[in-house]
């Protein structure tokens, strides 16, 4: 692997202090391949197998795992950093990675004995998922059962587990994520999508599989920090925080580069662009306006992204605790700097002219994953917005 780091990932782990520089060191070290697998990645609908092996020589995938199985149990800041340089090389790509990396805080979370099934067996297993629950659990002794189709599950084929959302049998009650190995599921491919089509986010169908009740964990535990995994990682202040108040900086970096490659990419190619009688288009006082306001949102977005983040990783290290308004505000945020990378990248395209459609244009396909993007329920305005302005107006977060 050209530029690739020989490092001793055991010896940091151990140690305990990771280096923020060396880390982003390793993921920028990996663009150039991603970069040059990107076309593959997008027929194949699938993240290569070469990908994740780099991705774990290089340690880059348990940088949430707890150090207890051999992770680097780091921040979500430096984690969230990693997925946007990912980005700079394959979206897709990036992409998965994130929901890999984000999910070994998620069965951190969980009871012991989950997590000695994982990692036990295998330290650098991964788990794809589907979050939202769709399907009711029946319970029975030991666990439970469970049957249902479960789309949206981002790297399944390259994933040995997976996280699925469930329903109790009460409505509204005995709501769970729901750890099953790979090798009970089968995966449906119909990913046939607009974007971020290498991200190979099957539908799960579950046919009466059975799940201990070990391996499971409250949704209401992983919203509150009162998760299971407190008490197995004292030392990782990660497993205690509410999860919607972290979750939301793990894949929305995807969309965030984006927005830069995509401003890159055209304002080099407008510089010498001619239109019609010979014009240079860069002298258009149009185009400069909207390159600027672009640039703007982008850069803006960027900063409000970036200060959020820190600002909510330091409140879960101080310890202190995480308010209903303190989330919804968060959720808010990130789901506008989403907004303003969308409207943005959209401009750009405008400005662009007829080029982007074609479809060895790289900006069509930076378009279409930004348009992707928007259908995660993270940035789904409705479901960010909603709940802030409620608190605001003296209501509860959630009618």
């Amino acid at each position: 692997m050209p530029g690739a780091l020989k490092i001793d990932v055991t010896a940091v782990a151990d140690r305990g202090d990771v280096d923020p520089d060396e880390i982003l060191a390793r993921a920028r070290s990996l663009v150039p391949a991603l970069r040059s697998r990107a076309a593959e990645t997008e027929k194949a609908r699938e993240v290569p197998s070469d990908t994740m092996d780099d991705l774990r020589r290089l340690g880059l995938m348990r940088l949430l795992q707890p150090r207890r199985f051999g992770g680097l149990q780091s921040s979500v800041p430096l984690f969230s950093r990693v997925v946007e340089e990912l980005a700079y090389g394959c979206a897709s790509s990036a992409w998965v990675y994130a929901v890999f990396g984000e999910h070994a805080w998620i069965i951190a979370s969980m009871p012991e004995q989950a997590q000695i099934d994982v990692w036990g067996r295998d330290p650098q297993a991964v788990a794809s998922s589907s979050l939202v629950p769709r399907a009711v659990a029946t319970r029975v002794s030991g666990g439970y059962r469970l049957s249902g189709r479960y789309p949206f599950s981002s790297g399944c084929g390259r994933a040995q587990w997976a996280i699925v959302g469930t329903l109790g049998e009460q409505r509204g009650e005995d709501e769970r994520y729901m750890l099953v190995p790979l090798s009970d599921i089968e995966i449906v491919d119909d990913w046939d999508v607009l974007g971020l089509r290498g991200t190979g986010s099957k539908t799960l169908a579950l046919h009466d599989v059975f799940v201990p009740e070990h391996r499971t964990v409250l949704l209401n535990d992983l919203l509150r920090g009162t998760t299971p995994g407190r008490l197995v990682h004292p030392d990782y202040p990660l497993v205690g925080a509410p999860r919607l108040y972290l979750c939301i900086y793990s894949q929305v970096p995807v969309a965030i580069t984006l927005g830069h490659r995509a401003l890159d990419a055209v304002a080099t190619t407008l510089r010498t662009r001619l239109a019609r009688a010979a014009r240079k288009v860069a002298e258009s006082e149009v185009v400069q306006l909207k390159l600027a306001q672009s640039a703007a949102e982008i850069e803006s977005a960027t900063l409000i992204f970036r200060a959020r983040r820190q600002e909510s990783m330091d409140a879960v290290n101080s310890g202190r605790a995480i308010s209903v308004e303190d989330v919804s505000a968060r959720r808010r945020d990130v789901a506008f700097v989403y907004q303003l990378i969308r409207g943005a990248v959209e401009r750009l395209c405008d400005i662009a002219g007829t080029l982007w459609v074609y479809d060895a244009n790289p900006l069509q396909a930076m378009l279409r994953d930004v348009l992707t993007v928007s259908t995660h329920g993270i940035v789904n305005p409705h479901n960010a917005m909603i709940p802030d302005g409620r608190l605001r107006l003296g209501l509860p977060a959630e009618a």
